[in-house]
């Protein structure tokens, strides 16, 4: 019955009494905190979910993201390259664990700190640069992976008419900002199959992963809104304003 705790939330959320929300298996209170650690439970108990969607109540797959493009520019010491990245779809996110949700009604926000153990990268990758002075230009597939990441999500909550009835609860606005403490990459078939160019390269990218995992953030923090935003509309479009919202 766990499986659909959430489902049943963005359903079927009523009052009851005044301090009270009877959101389906789970009474949470009003009072901001205590609303939060609710909030925190029941979602949790819906995430692992979303890899496979849930039909029944028009929740899609959520996995795997999907990236379509980025090119990212690397330079130091003997290596200059410029690298694109394409098709690449990211796996992982459907692991992670909320582990506070933080409900502010007087400024309408919502802010989750969640952890994601690992996400992993697959595509296509592209480059050209200098080794060693050495033009080099190789192509393939590369996989990346990202560990121990902490992230917010934050959302602004807002109100959408609904004709002839009471406004709905809306995704207003959804931000996501993460932290990896750590990456890897490894980039396949380099150098038609010259294997010390091949470890030397890859040596270099994961020696300097810090760097390799700035140059990856904004679109990662994209692919991951792009993982919460629909859910967050669907689930809050079910909901009554006047619920949530103090004004």
């Amino acid at each position: 019955m766990r499986r659909i705790f959430f489902l049943v939330i963005v359903i079927n959320v009523v009052y009851s009494e005044k301090s009270f929300l009877n959101l389906g298996s789970f009474v949470c209170p009003r009072e901001d905190k205590a609303l939060g650690r609710c909030l925190r439970d029941a979602l949790n108990s819906y995430i692992p979910q979303l890899v496979t969607g849930v039909p029944e109540f028009d929740v899609p797959p959520c996995e795997p993201l999907f990236i379509p493009t980025m090119t990212i520019e690397q330079s130091g010491g003997p290596v200059a390259v410029v690298s694109s990245y394409t098709d690449i779809t990211v796996r992982g996110p459907s692991t992670m664990k909320i582990k506070t949700i933080n409900v502010d009604s007087s400024k309408n926000e919502i802010v989750a700190k969640l952890h994601i153990p690992e996400l992993k990268l697959k595509g296509n990758y592209d480059l050209k640069g200098k080794l060693l002075m050495i033009p080099i230009e190789a192509s393939g597939k590369f996989i990346a992976k990202y560990g121990n990441i902490d992230a917010t999500v934050t959302i602004i909550l807002g109100r959408r008419p609904r004709p002839g009835g009471v406004d709905a609860l809306a995704c207003q606005d959804l931000d996501v900002k993460f932290h990896a403490g750590h990456a890897s990459v490894k980039l396949d078939n380099m150098f038609g199959g010259d294997g010390d160019l091949g470890r030397a390269l890859n040596k270099f990218l994961n020696e300097n992963w810090e760097q390799l995992s700035q140059e990856f953030q904004v679109p990662i923090e994209k692919a991951l809104r792009d993982f919460f935003k629909p859910l967050a509309d669907h689930s809050f479009g079910t909901l009554n304003a006047d619920d949530i919202l103090l004004t």
